[in-house]
């Protein structure tokens, strides 16, 4: 018996090793087909799930998997899916063949005439299908499945050329807009009944799916609108409103029985327009808002960027208004005759280039106001003083909070954020300051009996009784912190969350690092723990999952379903939580979960699940995760390629703090083998110990899992920053510690060939490191910043912001202006020690980099080259901080990897690497070929 057992273990073994043996190594070669499970949905009834599987490159599927026959079925290029409400139908776009638009492409054609999507619609009783081309947009109700709407391409007519001569051609009229238009159709998912329609430029059908409005704009000379209403139970056109002019922006309510749309009857470019309004009680539509209205700031009125939606109940219509624009001047000057100049005042509020990202966006702003439909009266809620208003309860609800961040822009230039805020009557339009200069996010409660906010200044919950205007702090005698315990920026660390409300605001229901706790908003009954310590007792962080997205408040006689997330052991799950019950266990493995989404009619559940070596496919299950069942396989060919594995290590930095990292193998691994190292990081990241690495080119980083199928071993080390003002020696402590500690315990590490990578802030860290320790063969840094004395008054160019605050009070870590602390911007900048580098360096740092400029980058390469150290810069032209596009990302993942294997596995130097690639030859010579 033991023979056989022997025999049988060693039969294993040959298998597992012939197996292993007809595995390869990825291939960048092989990005372009590796897949991506994407936007998944189950039908309100649960009986149905679509999802996406795309290639990087390529054309993709829709899949349809139907629970109670277990039948998968497919569409080839379908995306965009969608349900009827009553789970009858599916409803999805197709795409145009990818190869198709390629050549279109090659060949410049343009934009507006490239192949356009076709529409399809799934019966999914009879499995009859139906397409339709040229698709420019489709919407269905929420609360019904019966009739949809989609909107196409007018169809083209053959032109008549007899008599081509006899009628002169129509000149359009100077100014006079055409609308897009095209042909609406509404369809009867049930009965196939189609009713049709041209000239549509507008359309919306209602949340209820009982009605429809849409607007037809005719094409002569002088455009006419007219906008209807019809009711799909008669199915009749009520034309509404009929006028010479252009009509836009069409908004319909809940129950289709009100509309509303914007007019113009202006010829010029520059119109004004007007809100008109429309109910069922009515026989024709009705002005309610233009330039002369005296319920709004004056000379103000809606225009082309207003938005115009009703709330759920219908009660109140909400619009945006603005200044009616100036008449442009007519130009009579040549643009050399033009001085063109940006006007930098130390008084500005915000800074030039600030102003200037946000140029389009003033220039469409639009301040909201309220129309009353039963009372017909109209209210401004916002102006040039209080700019934001937020509706609540679907914009039901009479309280609305205004907020303004306009006294402090300034300051956030180089300090925190800070917005006053107000409670607005949205029956009145009055407005109350209630708070100002809170650095945190206040709401209303559900049921507007209060506010409620995190305090920064002194870590607490705290609520605000609008009733009486009396103030309560919620979590000041509970002993236990409910701000972020890792927080280690020189600012105040913000809280954990809070999982919401019980029904008519009895209670809130607040986060600490683990458990959840249920508090009188009053601040009268002692609060309780609802988790039960059960999260601080295991170290289980849990977390509310909302599965219900019309939830306004929580139901804690209900069972409802947390995620769970083991801080040290990074297992991960879920319990289910009743009131006054311990959070009972339903899964808690080693692997990583998405949060699920479920049926809006049954207990039906559709998640993802990974781990380092898994794809997260989908599947689905019940409440309880009984009878999951996987309905998707992304990637079979992973079968052929060698993968690796992850475990989770640990030692203590050179500050004492106890730390984890990751460390990554190769799937052929042999302890007795000497392997290449490679050590990316960038703040902490070993929580994301089993996130599933597709292979794909890289924007800015190393791919853990091409690096391990190619023999390398990657390690992931989280940082601590235990010391405000000296981020690099905290960066040395925790990954120079974690690398030696690495070697220390495993022979296997082949210690003459460790290397760095990181990109932005681990960018930075790369080129402190490398000034301070010659352990590493060579590093890679993306976007590093080598010089704080000029990257402190520097610019975010993405955002316009100024870079201080990033300094004095967030991510850079120094803690104090560059005037206050010299010496540590110039200690912790990598270019006043260039001189000690001794480690050969390769950058990215790119010519449209809106975060870090790129003269860091350009700063750190002058000065290797002056002194003769090696080092290369890729800079793609137009690229920004990461990468975009996918030939640059292909091009830069091959580099990275023969600059590392050059250095770490003595192959043979590229070209690009032992010549460099001149100007003359940029585009026409990649230089990827070895040099022996």
């Amino acid at each position: 018996m033991k023979k056989v057992l022997l025999t049988l273990i060693a039969s294993s073994f040959l298998l597992m090793g012939m197996a292993q043996s007809n595995k390869r190594a990825l291939k960048h070669s092989d990005y372009d087909g590796w897949k991506d499970v994407q936007n998944h949905k189950i039908s309100n009834d649960g009986e149905w799930i679509s999802y996406e599987i795309n290639p990087q490159k390529g054309d993709g599927y829709l899949y349809l998997y139907q629970q109670s026959k277990a039948k998968l079925d497919s569409f080839p290029r379908g995306y965009a899916a969608q349900f009827s409400a009553n789970s009858k139908s599916l409803i999805f776009k197709i795409k145009a063949q990818f190869d198709t638009i390629r050549q279109a492409k090659l060949k410049k054609v343009k934009a507006k005439d490239l192949p356009k999507d076709s529409l399809a619609i799934l019966n999914l009783s009879s499995n009859n299908i139906e397409k339709f081309a040229n698709l420019k947009s489709y919407k269905t109700a929420a609360e019904n499945g019966e009739w949809m709407a989609y909107f196409v391409e007018t169809k083209k007519v053959a032109k008549d050329t007899t008599n081509k001569t006899d009628k002169p051609k129509k000149k359009k009229k100077k100014g006079q807009d055409k609308a897009k238009v095209g042909d609406l159709n509404l369809r009867n998912l049930l009965t196939n009944e189609v009713l049709e329609f041209s000239d549509v430029s507008d359309y919306s059908i209602s949340r209820n799916g009982k009605a429809v409005t849409f607007i037809t704009q005719s094409q002569d000379s002088i455009s006419e609108a007219k906008v209807s209403l019809l009711n799909f139970q008669d199915k009749k056109q009520n034309i509404i409103f009929n006028e010479k002019g252009l009509a836009e922006k069409s908004s319909i309510s809940s129950n289709g029985d009100k509309l509303a749309f914007i007019f113009s009857a202006d010829t010029t470019k520059q119109k004004v327009y007007n809100l008109q309004y429309f109910d069922t009680k009515l026989d024709y539509a009705k002005l309610i808002l233009d330039s002369t209205n005296t319920s709004t700031t004056k000379d103000w009125t809606v225009n082309e960027n207003s938005k115009l939606d009703f709330s759920r109940d219908g009660q109140q219509l909400f619009f945006g208004i603005a200044p009616i624009a100036e008449k442009e001047k007519k130009d009579t000057l040549l643009d050399t005759e033009k001085y063109k100049v940006d006007v930098w005042s130390w008084k500005d509020p915000l800074l030039q280039s600030e102003q200037k990202v946000n140029l389009k966006k003033e220039q469409k702003r639009t301040y909201l106001a309220v129309y009353n439909t039963k009372k017909k009266t109209i209210n401004q809620l916002a102006n040039n003083d209080l700019p934001r208003i937020k509706l609540y309860d679907h914009g039901n609800a009479n309280l609305a909070l205004g907020s303004s961040v306009l006294p402090y822009q300034m300051e956030q230039s180089w300090n925190d954020w800070f917005s006053d805020y107000y409670l607005v009557n949205v029956e009145t339009g009055q407005s109350d300051l209630v708070m100002t200069k809170k650095n945190s996010r206040v709401e209303i409660s559900p049921s507007q009996k209060y506010l409620y906010w995190y305090e920064t200044a002194d870590s607490t919950w705290n609520t605000y009784t609008i009733a009486n205007k009396k103030s309560h702090k919620l979590t000041l005698n509970i002993p236990f912190n409910f701000y972020s315990e890792t927080h280690d920026t020189p600012s105040n660390p913000r809280p954990y969350g809070i999982m919401g409300w019980t029904e008519d605001d009895k209670y809130i229901l607040i986060q600490d690092r683990y458990d959840i706790w249920k508090i009188d908003p009053k601040g009268k009954e002692k609060a309780s723990n609802l988790t039960q310590g059960n999260g601080r007792d295991n170290k289980i962080r849990f977390n509310y999952i909302k599965l219900d997205k019309e939830e306004q408040t929580i139901d804690l006689s209900q069972t409802v379903l947390l995620k769970a997330f083991g801080e040290f052991n990074k297992k991960a799950g879920f319990y289910t939580l009743t009131n006054g019950e311990s959070p009972k266990k339903i899964c808690f493995e080693d692997v990583s979960y998405s949060t699920p989404i479920k049926a809006k009619d049954t207990n039906q559940l559709v998640w993802k699940r990974s781990t380092f070596i898994d794809y997260p496919n989908l599947w689905v299950s019940d409440f309880n995760f009984k009878n999951e069942k996987q309905i998707s396989d992304a990637n079979p060919q992973q079968k052929d390629i060698l993968w690796g594995n992850v475990e989770l290590v640990d030692w203590v930095s050179g500050d004492g703090d106890k730390l984890q990292g990751m460390l990554y193998k190769p799937e052929n691994f042999d302890p007795n083998k000497k392997y290449p190292m490679l050590v990316y990081f960038y703040e902490r990241s070993s929580d994301r110990l089993h996130k599933h690495y597709i292979p794909q080119p890289n924007w800015s980083i190393i791919n853990p899992t091409y690096c391990v199928s190619n023999d390398y071993l990657v390690f992931m080390p989280d940082i601590v920053y235990p010391k405000v003002g000296y981020p690099g020696e905290s960066a040395y402590s925790s990954v120079v510690t974690g690398t030696l500690a690495m070697m220390d315990r495993f022979d296997y590490i082949d210690k003459e060939n460790v290397a760095l990578q990181g990109q932005s802030w681990g960018g930075y860290q790369i080129g402190y490191l490398v000034t301070k320790t010659n352990l590493y063969k060579c590093a890679m840094a993306g976007a590093p910043v080598s010089n704080m004395t000029s990257a402190y008054g520097g610019i975010r160019w993405a955002s316009g912001h100024s870079r201080m605050s990033q300094y004095e009070h967030t991510q850079s870590r120094i803690g104090g202006t560059l005037w206050e602390k010299p010496f540590q911007y110039i200690e912790n900048s990598p270019i006043f020690s260039i001189p000690k580098i001794e480690t050969p360096l390769l950058i990215m740092h790119n010519d449209h980099d809106g975060a870090v400029p790129w003269y860091q980058g350009i700063e750190f390469f002058v000065a290797m080259r002056r002194l003769q150290k090696p080092c290369w810069m890729l800079s793609y032209n137009n690229e920004a901080h990461n990468l975009k596009g996918r030939a640059n990302r292909m091009d830069l993942s091959i580099r990275t990897m023969q600059f590392f294997d050059y250095y770490l596995k003595g192959e043979a130097a590229p070209a690009w690497m032992v010549d460099g690639i001149p100007a003359i030859k940029k585009g026409k010579y990649d230089g990827y070929e070895l040099k022996k």
